[in-house]
């Protein structure tokens, strides 16, 4: 049989300060900030720009 931790265990051992969380958290929010704005100063390849003039 398998020889799972009990529910006190596992509540212990998954909490984590509240420091270390709102840094991953702004970690994450800044990261995502980067991948948004690098998307929107893409430049539009031509062929999709033909392809959506030939739809107007």
């Amino acid at each position: 049989m398998l020889d799972l931790p009990d529910n006190k265990d596992k509540k212990a051992s998954s909490k984590k300060s509240p420091a270390k969380v709102q840094s991953k958290d702004r970690d994450m929010g800044a990261a995502l900030r980067s991948a948004y704005q690098k998307t929107i100063e893409e430049q539009v390849p031509d062929e999709m720009l033909d392809l959506l003039n030939k739809l107007a």
